[in-house]
Parts: structure tokens; sequence; C-alpha cells
């Protein structure tokens, strides 16, 4: 189970809409209210080491994945993606890392 504020919900979706086609690669801290785009991956691993319990955020452009797949993610590592369905809906999708894949968690919005 996972937390986020409402209001950061929507920011994190209209960062999406903004960078529609292009990557995007944040990182959010607990509690925060809006996520923090990182310019590369350098500069997203640069952050997470400064704040390990932030959490990734991405949306499904091509080589934002490819960032993400790329990082060495440590166990408990959170990250949220960005998703669009078939009908151009965007919603959030939260996993945790775990030693042997990843766990889906339930986001509540509060």
């Amino acid at each position: 189970m996972l937390h986020i504020k409402r209001s950061c919900s929507y920011r994190i979706i209209t960062r999406a809409v903004q960078f529609d086609g292009e990557p995007l690669v944040a990182l959010l801290q607990p509690g925060a209210a809006d996520c923090e785009p990182c310019l590369d991956r350098d500069q997203l691993l640069a952050r997470l080491a400064g704040s390990p319990s932030a959490i990734l955020v991405y949306n499904q452009q091509a080589e934002a994945i490819s960032i993400i797949d790329q990082l060495v993610l440590v166990p408990g590592q959170i990250y949220i993606e960005i998703r669009q369905d078939t009908k151009g809906v965007l919603g959030l999708h939260a996993q945790r890392k775990q030693a042997q894949g990843s766990e889906t968690l339930e986001l509540i919005y509060q």
C-alpha cells in the first residue's frame, strides 16, 4: 500500500501530458506535493543516492523505460509508472522492487 496526495497524483499526470512523446523520469519524495523531473540517468542516480527513500516516477516513453530498466534497484525501491490505457486515459501504477521481481502496490489517494 502506498499513500500519495491526490493533488500530487494530478501534478504527476499533468507532467506526463506536458512530456507527451518525451521521456519523463523523476523522483517523488515521500509526502511531497510534486515529483522532481531529472534531465538524464546520471542526474536521476545522483538525486536517488542523496535520497534513497524517494520514489521513482516515469512515463511509458521508450527512453524513460530504458533508463529505469538499466537501474540496479535495491529491494524495497518503489516506483510509479504513468500508464495510458487504450482509450488514452492516464493513470498511475505503483510497484515495489522485490528480490524475485516486483510487487504491485495499492495506491491510496489522500
